[in-house]
């Protein structure tokens, strides 16, 4: 699902570069296991994040990260805070959505023959596509405000919470990839 604007794959690998790093520095604040667990997943998912910018997936690589990502986060609702579990259901939500309901971008015909004019038209997305991609962007974007909540806080408006600031960039940097791949 490789992106087309080579500004727009910059400005989504800075951002799930800093989701994965914000994570990763909360990380050996973690105590329980799931909360790892949860930050591991965080860390995988803005790795597989920054590889879908700038690569396209091999087909058969789509469906295996679909139920490796949708198992991790049935788990993590199960084990977890409800908050971040239900976050992290989310985001796998979103990343199963990205892989297998989005049309790739890019993905234009040859423009040399009618038939290739003739089919452009089906590669515009569908309303329903469009209709789905809207709300899973708007909810992406909708979770990153509790998160921006919990990570400042105190005299200044100072970080406290870097975990909190990676979950918001993911939730953040999710919405703006959605659109960007429409």
């Amino acid at each position: 699902m490789m992106l087309d604007s080579a500004a727009a794959r910059l400005l989504l690998t800075c951002v799930f570069a800093a989701a994965a790093l914000g994570t990763t520095a909360a990380l050996a604040r973690r105590q329980r296991p799931a909360d790892r667990a949860a930050a591991g997943f965080c860390i995988a998912m803005c790795a597989a994040l920054i590889a879908m910018t700038w690569w396209a997936e091999p087909t058969p690589a789509v469906w295996p990260q679909v139920a490796a990502f949708s198992g991790a986060a049935l788990w993590l609702l199960l084990r977890g805070p409800i908050r971040a579990g239900l976050h992290h259901a989310l985001m796998a939500a979103a990343m199963a959505w990205m892989l297998t309901g989005m049309p790739a971008p890019g993905a234009m015909p040859a423009m040399a023959s009618p038939a290739g004019l003739a089919s452009m038209a089906s590669t515009t997305p569908s309303v329903l596509v469009l209709v789905v991609s809207g709300l899973v962007a708007a909810s992406c974007a909708a979770t990153s405000i509790p998160w921006l909540m919990q990570a400042v806080g105190g005299p200044g408006l100072r970080v406290t919470d870097p975990g909190a600031v990676g979950q918001a960039a993911m939730s953040v940097g999710m919405a703006a990839m959605v659109i960007a791949m429409l």
